[in-house]
């Protein structure tokens, strides 16, 4: 089980993904984007973050820059319908990514890789 800040500027797939995430046992905080995302982090130090790349108030690189000065080695796993983004968040230093929209699958298995976990879907 890990905790993890799930940051996406959309409420209905937030709550979707969180859901899922859940099912398998993971604890999961919320945030609508990457402003919102940072106080969430400094509260609650989570093992991993997921988080959107295009948001308003707060994009997905500039909030991982900070999260990384803030408590280097945490893990991020990038999420966007933009597979170019993607990549770019990989070179920042994502540690996984994920193109919208994905199979729950494929985001617990990543969960899973990144923290050691071992979920059962």
């Amino acid at each position: 089980m890990a905790t993890i800040l799930l940051i996406d500027d959309n409420a209905p797939f937030r709550d979707e993904v969180r859901l899922g995430l859940e099912a398998v046992g993971h604890v999961v905080t919320q945030a609508s984007n990457g402003n919102e995302g940072l106080k969430a982090f400094k509260n609650h130090r989570p093992d991993l973050v997921i988080t959107d790349v295009v948001m308003d108030e707060g994009e997905g690189a500039e909030t991982m820059k900070m999260i990384h000065e803030l408590a280097p080695g945490t893990p991020v796993i990038a999420i966007s319908a933009y597979k170019p983004y993607l990549h770019s968040m990989e070179k920042l230093g994502a540690c996984r990514s994920l193109v919208k929209p994905f199979r729950m699958s494929a985001l617990i298995g990543a969960v899973d890789c990144v923290t050691g976990s071992e979920t059962a879907i």
